[in-house]
């Protein structure tokens, strides 16, 4: 699955995000010496939302994403949705973020196309990389994907002052990666 997503930005000469290049040199796609340009984020849908309500509060400008991520300290009753077309290659259609003001912890949250029969798998993945019981993934019969919330304070690298865009990369990096033991698994 992932191997023919990066296959095809390769063969379409699609521009690749750090990981999507080490990637496709590991997986024999490209040679170590192929030159690429490194894929910029770009986000057509950023919107803040009510979590009580999921009502949209504002549609941002692109350079909301440069706000840090504690920006959700002192608005805890929102999150943030967010929609790029880099998504696609895993599987993810949107990701939302926001502060669980129970647990005082920053989440993201994500629907992943990933067959139930992972399950077992999804979850001691979640359990050896983010901690047992800082997560929750549940399938949803209803439309065939897995709902996962990962706390991001887990996740190296992440600090309540990155940008939001540096946090999305974060998240994109993580269920890269998770896709990646999925795959090496099968």
């Amino acid at each position: 699955m992932l191997k023919d997503k990066i296959a095809h930005l390769v063969a379409e000469n699609e521009l690749l995000f750090p990981i999507e290049r080490a990637y496709a040199v590991k997986q024999g796609l490209i040679q170590e010496t192929t030159e690429t340009d490194n894929k910029e984020w770009s986000f057509p849908v950023i919107e803040r939302c009510l979590k009580e309500t999921e009502e949209v509060i504002q549609a941002e400008p692109e350079s909301f994403m440069n706000e840090p991520v504690s920006y959700f300290s002192k608005n805890v009753d929102e999150f943030l949705y967010v929609e790029s077309n880099a998504f696609e290659t895993i599987g993810v259609d949107g990701i939302a973020f926001e502060m669980d003001d129970v647990f005082e912890t920053f989440t993201v949250l994500f629907g992943l196309k990933v067959q139930k029969k992972w399950g077992s798998f999804l979850k001691e993945y979640l359990d050896a990389n983010v901690g047992s019981k800082t997560y929750s993934a549940m399938f949803s019969d209803k439309d065939g994907l897995w709902d996962v919330n990962v706390p991001l304070d887990q996740l190296d690298g992440f600090h309540k002052e990155m940008a939001m865009k540096d946090t999305m990369d974060l998240a994109y990096r993580f269920i890269f990666n998770l896709l990646e033991a999925i795959e090496a698994a099968n």
